[in-house]
């Protein structure tokens, strides 16, 4: 008996899992039995996240529509997308909003198909509370394999309000689609952008759209294609023409369809995305599913030993006191772990914080070097746009260091446990929602209150001071029986005017300077400020997460520790009808679980390309 194509190999994970879960009926397990469960249902959930992304206006919500050849995104000249909207497949056309509640909660409240083209972050449905998403049910072959398409808003603009919002969603997000429009060759934002997000999210693809605008846009993908060598970022780039796409759907026309690129979109999102390349929620799994059967083989190890061979009962007797001791231990405040835990957090903690400041310091010196070589009144748009994006830039890089310092931190706790004995242990994935990035977007940099100086101001300042020239160089001209303008006073009017002139030019600009540098810091501390919390908020969560996860390993191990204690106790005790029967039992589910295990490390070992299609996967026949 076969199963169907299964490249992930769900359906042997799930066999292996149900003969696990069996296992720990048996044995009274019930921790063992609920992380199983939660395995299996990570396991099994078809939706397969691709998170759609780039600068404003660039066509993100253009490029979903045509793709599944239905309208689910809003599409305007404005800021069209100004809240998440996830698409999802479904028989019927079906779209809801969901809304925070009171208790820190979301509620989904259903809304009109035609209302998707609306601005519903204040609709009337939610009754004035938060709206926090959009999703949109579609009956798309597309979304039948289980993509999930979740559009978000443009990371550009003002202050680069999505920016750390969008960042927070590729964590738990198993693609992504960056769109930049051919218009131009990449941007420096838009750089940075794909160079964060790609260390979040490896799996990924950069469609340049809107071909059908520019002539020139060869030469703009081949400008991309430089630009993407020199940052040593191997991603493909896929050039698309949404609109092209659009009347070959609804003029049938194939030829049409394949110069609009689509197919290659589609191409691959089959090759590299639904064939999950990079599955960290199959590494997940297999891990708790080794770790489950390692907890399980010791108890059943233990006991089985002590049955064969009486004399060695007291030897293994000691050696599992010794190691409930340890297991024990670990539990305490005291134990290894949670030292290195501690310590991690703490060294994150300040090299988070130090890693900002260090970043906004540097932006300081470098804009306030800005404003000394330039009037700021004149060029004060220019300078706001460029401080704000590398403000922008600072906080998208410290969020992506702290996400990767979170990782390593994980990985390092979990090499405490192993060198403890335990092989199995895996570390958290750390979630997309304890990331956070909740402080939304940026406080925009105060407007200048000083003006350019005008013609008649400049005037006016050079008048006044050549006047007192011209009336004392005049009087004492006078007393020699010149007149009030003569060469003399006119010539000593021009030299003090000019000089007054100056010096007023000069006070000006450092008054000025002076403004600009105060908003500077201003923006700077605002900023800081608001970034400091959330980064501290993040880390606590993390370090809760962690502190939970290895806790739970701990005192399972404790309990698999008691338990194999308990059952060579109990061994010593049966008769030998009955210790006939349990030995047989135990041999049963030791010969089991090593099955279980082998094969959990068989699937845990990389898996080499696909070159072709995949062969069917036999059905798990564990031996009895």
């Amino acid at each position: 008996m076969t199963q169907p194509s299964d490249p992930r190999q769900v359906g042997v994970i799930v066999e292996l899992i149900e003969h696990t879960r069996k296992i720990a009926e048996t044995n009274d397990r019930e921790d063992l039995i609920e992380r199983l469960a939660v395995a299996r249902d990570r396991i099994t959930d078809p939706q397969i996240r691709v998170v759609i992304a780039g600068q404003l206006k660039q066509g993100k919500s253009q490029l979903v529509n045509s793709l599944l050849n239905m309208p689910v995104a809003r599409v305007g000249d404005d800021e069209s997308t100004v809240l998440t909207t996830i698409v999802l497949h479904g028989q019927q056309p079906a779209a809801q909003l969901i809304v925070a509640t009171s208790d820190g909660g979301a509620e989904a409240i259903e809304i009109p198909t035609a209302d998707i083209n609306k601005d519903l972050r204040r609709a009337a449905q939610a009754g004035g509370r938060e709206v926090l998403r959009v999703e949109v049910i579609a009956p798309s072959p597309l979304l039948a394999g289980g993509l999930v398409f979740i559009d978000t808003p443009g990371v550009g603009g003002h202050g680069q309000p999505h920016l750390a919002a969008t960042l927070g969603l590729l964590p738990d997000a198993d693609a992504m689609l960056m769109v930049s429009d051919t218009s131009q060759e990449f941007t420096e934002p838009e750089m940075t952008f794909i160079r964060q997000a790609f260390e979040i999210c490896p799996v990924a693809a950069i469609v340049a759209t809107k071909t059908d605008l520019y002539p020139h846009w060869r030469a703009i993908v081949d400008a991309d294609h430089a630009h993407l060598k020199r940052a040593g970022l191997d991603i493909p780039l896929i050039p698309a023409s949404s609109l092209l796409r659009s009347h070959a759907i609804s003029l049938n026309d194939k030829e049409l369809n394949e110069e609009s690129n689509f197919p290659a979109i589609v191409k691959f999102l089959s090759d590299k995305v639904l064939s999950r390349e990079n599955d960290r929620v199959r590494d997940q799994v297999i891990g708790e599913l080794r770790s489950a059967a390692e907890h399980l083989t010791l108890a059943v190890d233990s006991e089985l030993s002590a049955l064969n061979d009486p004399d060695v009962r007291e030897r293994l007797t000691a050696e599992l006191e010794r190691r409930k001791d340890e297991a024990q231990d670990a539990v305490q405040q005291s134990a290894l772990w949670q030292q290195v835990l501690n310590d991690g957090i703490a060294d994150l903690t300040a090299d988070v914080d130090h890693d900002l400041r260090s970043r906004f310091r540097a932006i300081t010196a470098h804009t306030e070097n800005v404003i000394d070589g330039c009037d700021p009144s004149v060029h004060w748009a220019e300078i706001g746009a460029e401080l704000e994006q590398a403000v922008a830039e600072a906080v998208g890089d410290n969020f992506v260091w702290a996400f990767r310092r979170s990782e390593a931190l994980a990985e390092e706790v979990a090499r405490t446990f192993v060198e403890a004995g335990l092989d199995a242990v895996q570390a958290p994935e750390i979630s997309a929602r304890e990331m956070g990035a909740n402080f939304g977007g940026f406080k925009s940099l105060a407007r200048m209150d000083a003006k350019p100086v005008s013609a008649s101001s400049k005037a006016v300042s050079g008048m006044r001071g050549s006047y007192g020239g011209v009336l004392m160089f005049g009087m004492l001209g006078s007393l020699a029986g010149l007149g009030m303008f003569n060469p003399l006073s006119i010539g000593a009017g021009l030299l003090l005017g000019r000089k007054a002139y100056k010096e007023d030019m000069e006070n000006r600009m450092a008054r000025v300077r002076n403004e600009a540098k105060n908003n500077v810091r201003r923006f700077i501390d605002d900023i800081s400020f608001v970034v400091t919390k959330e980064s501290r908020d993040r880390l606590q969560a993390i370090h809760r997460q962690l502190r939970n996860h290895y806790r739970g390993i701990a005192n399972q191990t404790t309990r698999s520790l008691n338990e194999s204690l308990q059952a060579m106790l109990t061994s010593a005790r049966l008769e030998e009808n009955e210790r006939n029967q349990r030995v047989a039992e135990l041999s049963r589910q030791l010969n089991i679980l090593n099955q279980v295990s082998a094969k959990a490390a068989e699937l845990a070992a990389p898996r080499p390309a696909a070159t072709g299609p995949t062969p069917a996967q036999p059905r798990v026949t564990l031996r009895r």
